[in-house]
């Protein structure tokens, strides 16, 4: 094993990463990392292949790669003429002629069509309205002409069929009565106050241990339990319930956010390899994270409110 396998491995083992995960975190086969740290450079495809393996496995383990390769640059294969000659001449696509759209050329003449289809159907409306109106106030006045000859013509009664005899008022006194006196006053009635809506419990994510490595947190006084990953760089991420199911277990690209709701669970856990590049939040809450260059492990305890 060289000096620079060696300086490798060390990384990876203080990340507490395996082959397989710096495989997913960089998309490099295993035989080929296995390759770099035992010094078998033979085993690669070639030199220039070999310098940009070093340099993703580097970055991979929180290592500087450029750095790492002007450092051991007398082990490491330098690059003279490692891109292939003589490659097949790159097959270009036929261009398409674009045929011209049948449907194109006819849809004006449709919208013209449909827009003198509009315009006459509202003209004939407006007319259908004026006449209605026209008719109404044609009956109206025939009403008001047919009322007026009635009284012209004496058929409103005569004033002298209107008795003249006056009206005998004691009946009307005798009849009277005063009003009974009020013995109680009447009650107001009492203001019903309306019941006081109960406001829901606040959610509570607290944070009851924590390291450089490793935190807990406990959610309480919440409906549900979801968390959202969102990633700011290139990540290995692996979400995992107490049941054991992995919800995450990939590596995360740039841009990328992931929701999963875990209110079934009682618990679940998050195992980050750069925590620089990955946002964690819980019910919409962010999380505070260390961002230190070793892997993250996070615990949550749920408990669902009542």
């Amino acid at each position: 094993m060289t000096e620079l396998g060696q300086r490798l491995k060390s990384a990876r083992n203080d990340k507490d990463l395996s082959l397989d995960e710096i495989q997913s975190i960089t998309k490099i086969q295993k035989r080929y990392l296995l390759a770099i740290e035992e010094g078998n450079y033979e085993l690669l495809p070639g030199n220039f292949y070999t310098r940009a393996f070093i340099k993703n496995y580097a970055e991979a383990v929180g290592l500087h790669g450029e750095e790492l390769l002007e450092e051991y640059a007398s082990e490491i294969p330098k690059t003279n003429s490692d891109v292939p000659e003589n490659l097949p001449p790159r097959r270009t696509r036929p261009t398409l002629t674009s045929k011209p759209n049948r449907w194109s050329s006819v849809f004006p003449s449709v919208l013209v069509i449909l827009l003198i289809i509009g315009v006459a159907c509202i003209i004939w409306f407006v007319v259908q309205g004026n006449d209605a109106t026209t008719s109404k106030d044609g009956a109206s006045n025939q009403t008001e002409e047919q009322v007026s000859s009635d009284e012209n013509s004496g058929n409103a009664p005569a004033s002298d069929e209107v008795s003249d005899e006056p009206k005998d008022d004691s009946s009307k006194e005798e009849n009277k009565e005063e009003p009974a006196p009020a013995d109680t006053e009447e009650e107001e009635p009492e203001e019903t106050k309306e019941p006081e809506e109960e406001t829901a419990p606040k959610m509570e994510l607290k944070k009851t241990e924590g390291n450089a490595s490793k935190s807990t947190y406990e959610i309480t006084n919440a409906e549900k339990f979801e968390i959202t990953v969102e990633a700011k760089g290139s990540s290995w991420v692996a979400l995992t319930g107490k049941s054991n199911k992995k919800y995450i277990y990939e590596s995360l690209t740039k841009g990328k956010k992931v929701t999963h709701d875990l209110t079934k669970e009682a618990s679940a856990s998050i195992r980050i390899g750069s925590s620089p590049n990955i946002t964690v939040l819980v019910n919409g809450e962010k999380i505070d994270i260390p961002n230190e260059p070793v892997v993250q492990n996070v615990t949550f305890n749920y408990k669902k409110a009542e």
